[in-house]
């Protein structure tokens, strides 16, 4: 059989980054200050790599040093193995189980909710005078009465912020009509700009080929009666 390497434990599981019991320690300590420090929010990339510098700096460079992703892979193998041992009936001999479940157990979930959660009703005194009763029950239709007033206040709130986003509405879509009528009748004046020089440009092009053909017909003409003129010399 070939030698385990120094590295190898039950944590590490064999592979080429395997953790030690103590990097592993080190890891949950580092980034479980953060996660507290992040009201128990995931970390970034930049806390990650931070994490992985720390447990790299304390325990002298382990090698291979360890990545921010290790680290956060790291720490997502941890939470799986809480689950487990958490739900084992027994209570769990896992050394890393106590730190974890004070970061992320069912007890520290428990301290995020706001402290109004945790306030508790005192019971009223089981015997009441009836005029104490009598100015409990004035107070609750006092109290109704505010509530009914308030719930009028809102309707009438809403009612006046919804007419307001529909007027805003309203005004949005006659401005946007405004610049769609613009917007096409520049177009209109272009293409009738565009057709206007269209024309011109036709009608000269028409004149300068009509002037071309009108001289070379009088230079066809004037051809013809040289050659006559030279025709008629010959026999006379």
């Amino acid at each position: 059989m070939s030698p385990r390497g120094p590295h190898s434990s039950a944590s590490g599981g064999g592979r080429e980054d395997c953790w030690s019991q103590g990097a592993t320690a080190t890891l949950i300590d580092v980034w479980g200050g953060r996660y507290l420090r992040l009201n128990r929010g995931n970390l970034r990339q930049k806390d990650w790599q931070e994490v992985a510098a720390a447990v790299n700096s304390r325990h002298d460079g382990p090698k291979p040093r360890k990545t921010d992703v290790q680290c956060k892979n790291r720490i997502d193998t941890l939470k799986k193995k809480y689950k487990v041992e958490r739900a084992k009936p027994s209570p769990s001999k896992w050394p890393f189980f106590q730190r974890l479940d004070s970061l992320i157990g069912a007890n520290a979930s428990a301290t995020k909710k706001s402290p109004a959660s945790s306030l508790t009703v005192k019971p009223k005194p089981a015997t009441l005078s009836k005029r104490s009763k009598l100015s409990e029950s004035l107070c609750d239709d006092d109290d109704d009465g505010a509530d009914e007033v308030k719930k009028a206040h809102r309707v009438e709130d809403v009612e006046l912020s919804d007419g307001a986003a529909c007027r805003e509405l309203a005004r949005a879509i006659l401005k946007f009509g405004e610049i769609y009528e613009r917007v096409e009748s520049s177009k209109q004046q272009q293409m009738m700009e565009l057709e206007r020089q269209r024309l011109e440009f036709a009608k000269d092009f028409e004149f300068q080929r009509m002037n071309m053909f009108v001289d070379a017909q009088l230079e066809m003409e004037k051809l013809k009666r040289q050659k006559l003129q030279t025709l008629t010399g010959k026999k006379q």
